[in-house]
Parts: structure tokens; C-alpha cells; sequence
């Protein structure tokens, strides 16, 4: 018994270990955002919204410009320029902090097809 549970649990790993890292779909990519900023930034409700709005529309279009790096990085622009409106001074440089560490991490290498979450 102990060793088919052992061969089990062994098997599970290597499945688990075996998955590649999912890649979300844009309105999750946006909630996990939206989490952070109304944890981290205190949005307004006002701001909440503005700030929704933008970051789904950005997460579409960065969908739409997979492939081409000059195209992420105007609508990564365009995004800081349509934060840094919506927030206060002290919460665009929080954000800006962040988006600055997750843009310098290296880039996952995603193959086969993309998973819909």
C-alpha cells in the first residue's frame, strides 16, 4: 500500500510539473489587476471604474498586438498615460514601481495553444 501511494504521488508531481504556465485570458489578466490596484492603490469607486475600463481594454488590445514587441510597448505607453490621469500622484508612482518590476522580469516562453480561462 505505502508504495502505490508513493507511486502515486510521484506520478501527480510529475504531472503538475509537466503543465505549462496557463495563459489567461484578458478579463482575468484585468480582475488579477483590478485586485491588486484596489488593494494597493485604495481606489475610488470612481477611480475603480475609470481604471476597470482601461485595464480590460488594454489587456485586449495587448492580445491583438501578440507577436509584435513595438506594438506592446506603445500600448504599454498609452496605458501608463491613461493611469497616470486616472490616479493620484502617490498612487501612479505605486503603480508605475510595479509595472516597472513586471515588465523587467523575462518573458515566459509560451508554446502550443492558448487556454481560455
Amino acid at each position: 500500500m505505502k508504495i502505490s501511494g508513493s507511486l502515486l504521488a510521484i506520478c501527480l508531481w510529475f504531472s503538475f510539473s509537466a503543465v505549462a504556465q496557463p495563459v489567461w485570458s484578458p478579463q482575468k489578466r484585468a480582475q488579477i489587476e483590478m485586485e491588486w490596484m484596489r488593494d494597493s492603490l485604495h481606489l475610488t469607486p470612481v477611480q475603480e471604474k475609470k481604471a476597470g475600463s482601461a485595464v480590460l481594454n488594454f489587456q485586449k488590445q495587448m492580445d491583438g498586438a501578440s507577436g509584435s514587441e513595438k506594438k506592446q510597448h506603445e500600448l504599454m505607453r498609452k496605458k501608463d498615460a491613461v493611469m497616470h490621469r486616472i490616479l493620484k500622484p502617490e498612487q501612479y508612482k505605486l503603480y508605475y514601481r510595479r509595472e516597472q518590476e513586471i515588465r523587467s522580469r523575462p518573458k515566459p516562453n509560451h508554446t502550443g495553444k492558448h487556454q481560455a480561462y
